[in-house]
This record gives C-alpha cells, structure tokens and sequence, in this order.
C-alpha cells in the first residue's frame, strides 16, 4: 500500500529469478514469470491459483490478452506461447527471430504487440 507504505504480500514460489509481471485487465489476478515457469496469483487470497511449465521455451515476459481474459500471452525465445489458463492448454506460435523482451495490450483494439531483441515490434490480434 502506497499510502502507508506497507506491503499487502510477498508471493514466492519460483525456483528461479522472476523475469516479468503483468495484471489482468479486472486487477484480480496478477501473472509473475521466470525462465521455467509462470504463476498466477490471487490478489484477494496471495494464492497461486494456476501455473504453466515451459516445455524448454525460456519464458521471459507476459502480458493477459485483452479480448479473452482466460488466455494469457507468454514471451519466450522466438515465440509466444498462449496459454488459456481455464482449460490448461496452450499453443506455441513462431513469432520473432531472437528473445520477445516486452509485450503490452490494447484494450480498444484487442491488439497484443511484441518487441524481440531482433529488432522488431509485431502486433497481433
């Protein structure tokens, strides 16, 4: 809390350095992100309430799409791995040519932009 200057949680969990954190659109859920594994927490409880191994991929950023707000978009080397976390599933999609460094949303256009150390900056619907 800002205001009092006192924390609310300390969410631990990952094995190794967390790289990424992004909220969901609601402020509910908050994703935090290491190269093998990524976690959702409560923000109400500071339980972990879903999680996703990397199969090999080294997770490095995060971003909850905007027009679903099950599926969460992961940055890793080369690709993007949507997760929707609901049904536990997800898909790898080849996406850039070295790390995706960043992501961000758009809640008007629906669009999710990823920049990648190749030089890029690709948007996706």
């Amino acid at each position: 809390d800002v205001e009092t200057n006192g924390k609310k949680y300390t969410l631990q969990g990952h094995n190794s350095e967390v790289q990424s954190v992004c909220w969901d659109s609601s402020g509910q859920y908050l994703a935090s992100v290491s190269q093998d594994l990524v976690k959702v927490w409560s923000i109400s409880s500071g339980d972990c309430t879903h999680e996703v191994s990397s199969n090999g991929n080294k997770f490095h950023s995060c971003v909850f799409h905007p027009g679903y707000t099950d599926l969460l978009v992961i940055g890793g080397y080369q690709s993007l791995e949507l997760w929707n976390m609901v049904k536990n599933q997800s898909m790898t999609v080849q996406a850039h040519e070295g790390l995706i460094a960043a992501l961000a949303q758009s809640p008007i256009t629906g669009m999710v932009a990823s920049a990648s150390h190749d030089n890029s900056v690709k948007l996706w619907k």
